[in-house]
């Protein structure tokens, strides 16, 4: 299956780099580029691609966080994967919380791009190992804090096998992983995200996982 990819960089260094890894897989086809939050907006209404490389971190008046938020707000809207750096923390919170897939390190493109975009594509999780754990502990209050109370509320709604689900999310494996390591098929994993995703009204397999890290139920 083709899989059409728009990519949004203010680095021309970067959106060459990208480039050239795309093009090492057939299965991927390159549809347009942005430099700017407002032309990815334009480009993305123009070509329609299935997923958008989003750096966090645009010059001008709207950054990736606000792009990817008004992209995941649109009709039909694509999977956004925010390709991003360590020193990102607050834009990659801000990522999460408007809807993208997942997140990839700048210097994990080479090895993970190509499969980070067929897992956006068909709606699995995609977050570097590196950045998981950082990211998830961005998230964690007190366990009296009253953050945490309510994700606890929350985590309520969720089965047991939901919750184990959604922790393995949060420590960085894919579905695939996950599978295997609980011996089931990736399509039940699917399910299990998505009705888990359902029952607290998460957008993303990440948000899900940071909502079970929030609850604190290790204590």
């Amino acid at each position: 299956m083709q899989i059409t990819v728009a990519m949004v960089d203010d680095d021309p260094l970067v959106l060459d780099s990208l480039r050239r890894i795309l093009s090492e897989h057939s299965d991927l086809s390159l549809v347009g580029t942005a430099s700017t939050g407002v032309d990815a907006l334009q480009l993305v209404r123009t070509v329609r691609p299935d997923v958008v490389l989003m750096d966090l971190q645009l010059r001008g008046e709207m950054d990736g966080v606000e792009a990817t938020r008004r992209l995941r707000s649109s009709l039909s809207p694509p999977a956004v994967l925010a390709v991003t750096s360590f020193d990102t923390e607050v834009y990659m919170r801000g990522a999460l919380e408007a809807g993208a897939a997942g997140f990839l390190l700048k210097n994990d493109a080479a090895e993970r791009l190509a499969s980070a975009i067929r897992m956006a594509r068909s709606g699995d999780p995609m977050i570097s190992p590196a950045l998981t754990s950082r990211l998830i502990s961005s998230y964690i209050a007190p366990r009296t804090d009253p953050i945490c109370e309510h994700a606890r509320a929350q985590a309520e709604k969720l089965s047991e096998r939901q919750i184990q689900v959604a922790q393995l999310v949060g420590s960085g494996m894919t579905y695939g992983d996950i599978a295997e390591e609980l011996f089931i098929s990736p399509s039940t994993v699917k399910s299990t995200i998505s009705r888990a995703m359902s029952a607290v009204d998460a957008d993303s397999s990440a948000q899900l996982a940071v909502l079970v890290a929030q609850a604190r139920l290790d204590l």
